[in-house]
């Protein structure tokens, strides 16, 4: 059975963290006394309601059953999938179904299935899967040097990709109408593809490369031309999110991790590497798509 209290602790804890970095105060008086009213119950969260749904017809197989079902070249979905299943949860029907006519079918699919019922993994799983079969023919990454965590120092700017030997191009495009969408499929592809774990199968069976992803939207970092006060301003952005992954991991909370950027990771830092070195997969909106494409 799932944590539902602790879920709602976390995701109470999680505002309060993200209010406390997003709109930091200058007088630590003031600082103490906002805190205490965010952790007043009714303030940023509401009791938890519980809502029973239905059960879904299951596959009978894990993902590691599942994968073997694919053909060969696609069987690594599951190592570069491991962090969307648990060992001992077994797919869905839809989601073995939609893994099925993507793959085995080449076909398209149209997902309707109910909240709840993991629309988002029968997606994710065919793309998962095409990536693990086209990373296996990449050339081998170089290991990244001290220069470029650029934004250490007084260093140039250093763009994040472009190293990478392997062919660079947008492999998937994950399209969202509104942000709150956007962010919440970047906290699963955090999940699914900026893991320790995950990190370690690709340092071992594909040469070091990571399978890269960008959220592009108005909150990205960092609009206009290269010019020295914009590249400043990157340069404390990214500060900032180093700083903030070191304070996130003293509270040894694995779930707040999908929550906030790595920067040594397989996450876009900003426009500009994006534009430099496409992503593999490129989250937006279409207001932000129209703008790109003009």
């Amino acid at each position: 059975m799932h944590d539902l209290v602790g879920a709602y602790q976390r995701l109470d804890r999680i505002y309060q963290l993200y209010i406390q970095s997003a709109f930091p105060l200058r007088y630590t008086a003031l600082a103490t006394e906002r805190n205490d009213i965010l952790k007043k119950p009714g303030i940023l969260s509401q009791a938890p309601l519980v809502e029973p749904v239905p059960t879904y017809p299951s596959s009978g197989m894990d993902l590691a059953t599942a994968a073997a079902r694919l053909p060969t070249g696609y069987n690594d979905l599951v190592s570069l999938g491991q962090m969307i299943f648990d060992p001992s949860i077994p797919l869905y029907e839809h989601q073995w179904k939609s893994l099925e006519a993507v793959i085995l079918n080449k076909k398209d699919i149209v997902v309707t299935t109910g909240t709840g019922s993991g629309k988002t993994e029968c997606f994710l799983l065919p793309l998962l899967a095409q990536l693990a079969k086209e990373s296996a023919f990449w050339a081998n990454c170089p290991q990244t040097t001290s220069q470029q965590n650029w934004w250490n120092g007084k260093g140039n700017r250093v763009s994040q990709w472009t190293h990478a030997p392997r062919p660079k191009a947008v492999r998937a495009l994950i399209l969202y109408p509104l942000n709150a969408l956007v962010e919440d499929q970047l906290r699963r592809l955090r999940k699914a593809l900026d893991t320790s774990q995950v990190h370690q199968w690709l340092n071992t069976a594909r040469g070091g490369n990571r399978i890269t992803f960008g959220r592009y939207t108005g909150q990205t970092a960092v609009s206009g031309e290269r010019k020295q006060d914009s590249i400043e301003r990157l340069r404390r952005e990214l500060t900032e999110r180093s700083q903030q992954w070191t304070e996130i991991q003293k509270l040894q909370d694995p779930e707040l991790n999908y929550y906030f950027p790595r920067v040594d990771g397989a996450e876009m830092w900003s426009r500009w590497d994006m534009q430099e070195c496409p992503p593999d997969i490129l989250i937006t909106n279409y207001s932000m798509l129209n703008i790109m494409m003009m």
